[in-house]
Parts: structure tokens; sequence; C-alpha cells
């Protein structure tokens, strides 16, 4: 085998004339892979090395292989991946960003030893690099074509003229800016925010993402280009023009003004939030990733954008195709996207004819870890369906025993699919370590929960399928086959019973209930990732506890609408009142309630029996409730705030539209009665 020096200088020759990354696998004694990491140096010494994972070494910038993500926006040359401690799918593809063009990655500390598919999968994938083993005289690999260099930034150049003209022309014309990880999506929004504060020297931006971090890079490319500005508390203050951080449902419910509103990583809101967001700000920069592991949520290429086209039909759509930080066509890319399934298309469904049968069934992983096609088809519903699907979900459902997949299936046709995590049952002495908050243990958050936060030690002995993700193909929709595929897999699912959490919107609520979930337990805050709060359904259950939980809920959701679910959404809060346990009214009450509907009794003294009039309202009629009456008397909301969400001039203008409601609902309720 020629020196490994003389292998790497001419494939580092190779990589710096075509800006092309290569990979290479360092496979032999841990003695013999250091020495070889002392000659590397020797060949990047110039340039910034990074090693992920593993245990720190000289000469390199260590990071915690679950830490990738810290270095987002950032670059180097060389990336050696120590997978000898552990190996985080996130983590690695965050980092792998980071590589540009020239550099070089290289895994080393692989064990000889893959206890399950996972780590035979990332072997398989190890095995299409550059090996270089410590037994084996020869290197194999093919310096292929270098590519035709074209103007990597002219998409982004004029990305960032967009970005300013959003500011500087007519208002109500946004921008939708979407592009693949390496694009310089973010540079962009950095690179035209700096403009926009040199230009202006009062310019107030606000940038909103799923969570702080997913902006990092905004705030890098501003700093670099403003190298007199200052970071402060989440915000870039260059001169008096200001860019600050503001988390979705805090932006849409403190109205804060602004000259420019970015909105990064798009895909990762829920569609209610875009929406809303789309109403209040005038000047808005959509933008988001389309591949990668953030994921594109289908909410938002196949309901946000046809709504803001027909809201906004002058705005303007740009995509970043053409790489910044490597050539484009990049084998590691391609080998990248191969591995962790960040590219796979949607599975094929034009030819499925409707009388062709639909067969149900679990896959094992070695099925999965056997068929890459079948996987890639898999996560390609799974991603398209859901925005948090990630590699480490890839990862996992080859290498967790808990977690399953559920398909159907029509011929060779994937119809919809489903990931379960077996949960409990907990021994009693986890369940009193649970009780006493001194645990929380990882893979049974049902369990915990119900334990934990209401009490329900019985459930602990249960064992518990969750659902995870569902998804149906988009064609597909709406007919019927996600509840077929959820009723099957209760129907085969050998756990006692099954429940599901998600993010709550009116829609999912929906779908769930109408299969027989019921609410057992609301989150107190949104969740960073969805914007929404997080809710715990169970399937109907004949345990006792059950019943219990139920009636939990419904005492608690009444007493949380006016503390921490004061914002919750009207929609939400309808579709979470037609599921909860219908509590007593008293004759007395509902007299009361009568009075004040024609003008008599005050809103304090009656306000307590309007809510719980409200709440027992049989499910037909729960549309009927306004949203002011949810804001007002549900939730408790200022006087003021309520008037000014709804334009009105002040409490009178209110319980004129509260006795309004509040009589229509009670009229027709009457006239069902006299039928």
């Amino acid at each position: 085998m020629p020196a490994f020096s003389e292998i790497i200088s001419s494939l580092q020759s190779y990589l710096t004339d075509s800006f092309c990354r290569a990979g290479v696998v360092l496979r032999g004694e841990p003695e013999w892979t250091d020495e070889l990491l002392l000659q590397l140096n020797d060949h990047f010494y110039a340039v910034r090395r990074i090693q992920l994972g593993g245990s720190p070494r000289d000469g390199y910038e260590w990071i915690d292989f679950k830490q990738g993500r810290r270095l987002l926006g950032q670059e180097c040359s060389l990336l050696v991946v120590d997978l000898s401690l552990g190996f985080d799918a996130d983590s690695f593809n965050a980092l792998l960003g980071t590589l540009q063009g020239g550099g070089l990655l290289v895994f080393v500390g692989e064990s000889g030893r893959h206890s399950d598919h996972a780590q035979k999968w990332l072997h398989r994938a190890l095995e299409r690099l550059i090996l270089v083993e410590q037994q084996v005289n020869s290197v194999c690999f093919d310096f292929l074509p270098i590519p035709l260099q074209k103007n990597p930034f002219e998409q982004q150049e004029k990305a960032v003229d967009a970005i300013v003209h959003v500011v500087e022309g007519h208002r109500n014309r946004p921008l939708v800016l979407t592009a693949d990880r390496g694009r310089g999506k973010s540079s962009a929004l950095g690179i035209a925010a700096a403009k926009l504060m040199e230009r202006r020297p009062s310019i107030q931006i606000i940038v909103t993402a799923p969570s702080y971090a997913a902006v990092g890079p905004v705030f890098h490319h501003l700093l670099r280009v403003l190298s007199d500005g200052k970071m402060q508390a989440k915000q870039f203050i260059y001169r008096e023009a200001r860019l600050q951080f503001v988390p979705p449902d805090e932006l849409l419910h403190s109205h804060q003004s602004c000259d420019l509103l970015l909105i990064d990583e798009a895909s990762a809101i829920p569609v209610p939030l875009l929406t809303d967001l789309t109403r209040q700000y005038h000047r808005l920069v959509f933008s988001t990733t389309i591949h990668g592991y953030e994921g594109c949520g289908r909410g938002f290429t196949l309901k946000f954008l046809p709504w803001l086209k027909q809201l906004r039909p002058a705005l303007r759509h740009q995509k970043l195709s053409m790489p910044i930080r490597w050539s484009e066509g990049d084998p590691l890319e391609q080998w990248q996207y191969q591995t962790f399934l960040l590219d796979a298309e949607l599975p094929d469904i034009s030819e499925k004819k409707a009388e062709e049968p639909v067969q149900y069934h679990y896959l094992s992983g070695e099925t999965l870890l056997n068929d890459p096609e079948l996987l890639a088809n898999i996560f390609s519903l799974l991603t398209n369906a859901h925005y948090q699907t990630t590699p480490n979900d890839l990862m996992g459902v080859l290498s967790d025993p808990n977690i399953a997949v559920f398909v159907a299936r029509s011929q060779h046709h994937l119809l919809g699919c489903a990931l379960t995590i077996q949960e409990g049952p907990l021994s009693s002495q986890t369940v009193i370590r649970i009780q006493r908050g001194q645990h929380r243990p990882k893979g049974h958050l049902v369990p915990t929960t119900l334990v934990n936060q209401l009490g329900l030690s019985a459930a602990a002995s249960a064992s518990c399928c969750r659902v995870m993700r569902l998804a149906v193909h988009p064609d597909l929709q709406h007919q019927g086959y996600g509840s077929a595929l959820l009723s099957e897999l209760i129907r085969q699912c050998p756990a006692d019973y099954v429940a599901t959490s998600f993010g709550a919107t009116s829609e999912l609520l929906r779908f769930w209930g109408k299969n027989n979930f019921h609410p057992v337990k609301i989150g107190s805050r949104r969740d960073q990732a969805s914007g929404c709060y997080s809710i715990v359904m169970i399937y109907q259950s004949p345990h006792a506890w059950f019943d219990t939980a139920r009636e939990q809920f419904s005492y608690y959701f009444s007493h949380a609408l006016k503390t921490e679910l004061i914002r919750l959404e009207p929609d939400v809060v309808r579709q979470l009142l037609k599921m909860k346990v219908a509590l007593p009214i008293t004759d007395i009450a509902t007299s009361l309630i009568q009075n004040y509907a024609q003008g008599g009794a005050n809103y304090e003294s009656v306000a307590v029996w309007i809510h719980l009039y409200i709440s027992m309202l049989p499910y037909e009629y729960i549309d009927m409730v306004d949203d002011l009456l949810v804001a007002k008397v549900l939730q408790n909301q200022e006087w003021s705030l309520v008037a000014a969400c709804y334009s009105l001039t002040g409490r009178k203008q209110i319980e004129e539209r509260i006795r309004e409601n509040l009589s229509a609902i009670m009229m027709t309720l009457q006239c069902k009665s006299q039928k």
C-alpha cells in the first residue's frame, strides 16, 4: 500500500481542485489510527480541525458526540468522527454541514461488533467510503471528473436582494425562500439583515423560529458582516438598529411591531401560527429547509403555501439549489442523503387500483435493514407528514426493540405507516421514585405521566403501546386510510392499552377523537418545536383508572383555561370541550344564566356558571360557542385584551356579544327539547 501521506496528498489535491468533499474510514488498532491522525494534522495544519465524539485528541477541537448542532453555520476543513463512545445521527448530520469544499471527513473507532440493525446499517454506509485498513495493503478510490464550476453565490445574492426588497418594496408581498442544507439560506438572511441595518439606522427586525438554536447561523453571519455590532440577550444591536429573536407563540400574543419579520424553518411551525402571523405582519420572509435533518412538514407546502398565495397573490418564491459550501454533485452529500434517507421521494401510488385489498402488518428490523427501498419509502412518508422526523428516528427504528413499524400496503404500494413504542409496565420501586419526583424513566412517557401527574399508580402495571408517528400518503388522505390503519394497529397490538401524544391542533384532535381516543393530560406550556400544547390521549379502555383519568382531565382543563391555557386557540378549546366528561350543573345556575342572557344579573356573579354551562353542552352544540366567549368566559382574558382582539370598544360591547351567543345556544337547545 502506498504511504498514507501519499494517499492523502493525492486526495487533498483533487478535493482542492474540485471543491468537493470526501469520506475516509480508518480501520485498525487505536495506536495505528492515532498515528494516521497525526499525519492528517500535517496535511491540514493551517485549517480548522474538529473531532466529534470519542476522547479528546491533541490538535483537534473536540465536540461531544451529541453536541454537533453547536457549530451550525460555522465551517471546518477536517472533520474526524470517533465512533468509540457512541454515535448520534442528528448531531453528525448537523456538523457535517460545516465541512466545506476541499475538506475531508474521517471515521475512526468503529467497533467490529454490530450488535443491532442500526450499527449494521451504518457499517454498510461506511463501506461505500474510502477504506484504509491496517491489515489491507491497498486502497481503492476513483477520482470523478472535476465538475464545471458555476458562480455559487449567484442565487444567494439574488436571495439577499429579494429579502431587502420586502422592506423597500410594497407591503403585503412576502418572500418564500426554500433551500437544501448548505445552500446559504441562513447566511442570506444574516447578510440581508446587515444590509438593511446599514441602510436604515433605526430598522427593527424580528426573527422567529421553532428554537433560538435554529437561528444561530443568522446571528453568526450578521456578526461577521457587522463586526462592530453587539449581541445582547438573543438580539443583535447595530447603532439604533436591532434584530431580535422572539419565539412564534410569544410573538403572536405580544403584538410586537417591527419593520421586517423573518420566519426561519417555517415548515416546522404549525400552520395556524403561520396564518395568524401573516395576518398580523405585512413584511415577511418565510425561510425553510426542504431537505435535511429538519424535515419538511407537508402542512407548509400543501396547506400553507396555497393559502398564502390566495391571501397575498403578489408573493415571490425563490429556491436556493446551488451549494455554496461545496461543489454541485458533491459525492459526500450524495452519500449523506442516501445513508440517512434525507432525500427519499414519496412512493408512487399512481398504479394503485381502488379494489386492491389492503394488508396491515408489523415489519421486523431485519426486513427493514435488508429492504432499503421500503425503508426509504417509509421515511419519505414520515418526513413528509411530521417535521420532527430526524435521522435519529431512522437509527432508533433499526436499533430499539421497543420501537415498531406498522404499515398499510396494497400489492407493492406503501399507503401508510405508523411508528409505535412499547412503554411499561413499571416496577413498584420505579413507581415510588416517579411519585417522589426522583426519576423519569426514558422511553415511558405515558405511564410516567399517569403516575407522576395524575397519581394513577395502578396504570403503571399495564403495558402501553404509544403511537409516535402516523402518516398516510398525501394522495390518499381524508379517505379513511388513516383511521383504518389505526384501527388495525389497535386490533393487532399486544399491549394492555394504546395511547398517543402530540402537539394539539383542532385537526389532529378531530382525527384522534373520531377514532375513540380521549384526552387525559395537556401540557402547561407550548412545545418549543411545534408551538402547540402537548396532549396525551388514550384509546377507550376498560381499565378503572381510565375513567378516573378522563374525569381528572375535565376538572383540570376547566381550571387551566383561566391560567396556563389562557392563550389556547379557541378551535382547540372547542375540540377538547367535546371530549371532556360532562360535569353537573344545578337548575338555579341555569336560571341565572337565562336571566343574564336577557340582561339581568352581573357578569362576575354568573361567570362561573356560564363556564360550567358551556362545558357540559352536548357535543353537537360546542361549535356554536363564539371565539369571544371562549376568550372571556372560559379563559378569563382581560376585558381590554378581548376588546382589542375582536375590535370592540370595551366591556359593554363584549357583554352584548356574550349575551347574544348565550341566547342563541339556549334557544337552539330549547327548540330541540320541545321536538
